[in-house]
């Protein structure tokens, strides 16, 4: 997958690709879920970004432990 469409920037893009609404809280969920339960995120300047397919390995990852 190219890296333009892997990309996320912002969590209000993350947080429609993760829940499938960008509201506010759903975008507060990003945010902790990157500062406490290790979301696979880094910064670009300010701005919290992820790729789509870490997060998906992340996610399965997570389904293995359970």
């Amino acid at each position: 997958m190219p890296l333009a469409e892997d990309l996320m920037t912002g969590a209000e893009v993350i947080a429609e690709f993760m829940f499938g609404d960008a509201s506010e809280a759903n975008r507060r969920r990003i945010y902790h879920a990157a500062d406490k339960l290790g979301l696979p995120t880094f910064k670009l300047g300010g701005t919290i970004c992820a790729r789509r397919s870490t997060i998906l390995a992340w996610i399965e990852r997570q389904e293995a432990r359970s």
